[in-house]
């Protein structure tokens, strides 16, 4: 309705001198004139019905939206569901794939340091071998001599 208004005053204020001046309602005459017309008042009342045919409009255009809004939520809201879920899954596998990249690296930081330590831990093996090795043989010559002896 106010968009035909609009219209209609656009093709009356046509072939005038300044047809690009601005457009206001006046309330008391009920029809739109030049905003360049007019007291401060009358602009006022022209700027506060205009306001309020946009609030209106606005209103409709909200109630609009959420019909709207609430038709995709319900056409789409298995889809988002199903997102939902995905997303959930794809977080906790990552969180899974972080956790084995971290145990990974550690054990691989632990083999090196087996590695390293193998050769002293041989070498300490071979040595204790040696000394149990030498007793063992001195203890068979000492009871060889104790059986001999009797």
């Amino acid at each position: 309705r106010t968009q035909v208004n609009y219209y209609l005053l656009k093709f009356s204020l046509k072939g005038t001198q300044n047809s690009n001046t601005p457009a206001k309602f006046n309330s008391k005459k009920r029809l739109y004139t030049r905003a360049s017309m007019g007291s401060n008042k009358d602009r006022l009342e022209s700027l506060e019905k205009r306001l309020q045919g946009n609030r209106a409009l606005m209103g409709k255009e909200a109630k609009k939206a959420a019909k709207l809004e609430k038709k995709l939520k319900i056409l789409l809201g298995g889809y988002m569901a199903r997102g939902q879920a995905l997303s959930k899954q794809l977080s906790d596998t990552h969180e899974q794939v972080e956790q084995s990249v971290v145990e990974l690296e550690t054990f691989k930081k632990l083999q090196s340091l087996e590695r390293m330590a193998m050769p002293k831990r041989f070498q300490k093996l071979k040595e204790e071998v040696e000394v149990l090795s030498d007793k063992e043989n001195k203890l068979q010559v000492e009871y060889a001599n104790i059986s001999h002896s009797e």
